[in-house]
């Protein structure tokens, strides 16, 4: 092999090496919002994550991955318990109840009901959706009000 060729081999492995290195060294904050269902546990209580449309993420700065939830209630707890202590919260996800993708939890429009009426996984009665109208539709439908993030975060911090 000429010195030529070798050079452009050695080029070569060497930019294939760089970019594996910037793929697994990628930042916390574009790390993607990822719930293994029946594999992930909840942050909060353990239970394994078995229903997307309850699931949420809290990414803290500076962490390696996501923190999951198997409901929107444990997540507003830890969400509030975090922010309170201070830690610095770099994104937060919920999933759409209705339409079973991620959403900005920031953004959200949140239900609160009974849990009788609108089952949970850990029966806090809360759900998310990004559409207003889908939002009032199901607080209409199950008996609850409708919350804001802000409120959502004054229910975790009263609830026991």
């Amino acid at each position: 092999m000429n010195r030529r060729a070798f050079l452009v081999i050695a080029g070569v492995g060497l930019a294939a090496a760089l970019g594996a290195i910037l793929i697994y060294r990628r930042p916390a904050s574009q790390r993607p919002f990822n719930i293994r269902l029946g594999q992930d546990r909840c942050k909060r209580c353990g239970m394994i994550i078995s229903r997307l449309e309850h699931a949420a993420g809290i990414l803290l700065a500076g962490a390696t991955d996501w923190d999951y939830y198997d409901d929107v209630g444990c997540f507003a707890k830890d969400y509030y318990k975090h922010m309170s202590g201070g830690a610095t919260i770099q994104d937060a996800k919920v999933v759409d109840f209705k339409k079973k993708s991620p959403i900005d939890a920031k953004k959200a429009q949140y239900i609160v009901a009974d849990p009788k009426k609108l089952w949970t996984p850990m029966s806090y009665g809360v759900v998310a959706v990004e559409d207003v109208e889908d939002a009032r539709a199901l607080a209409e439908a199950h008996g609850g009000v409708l919350k804001t993030f802000e409120e959502l975060l004054e229910w975790a911090r009263e609830k026991p």
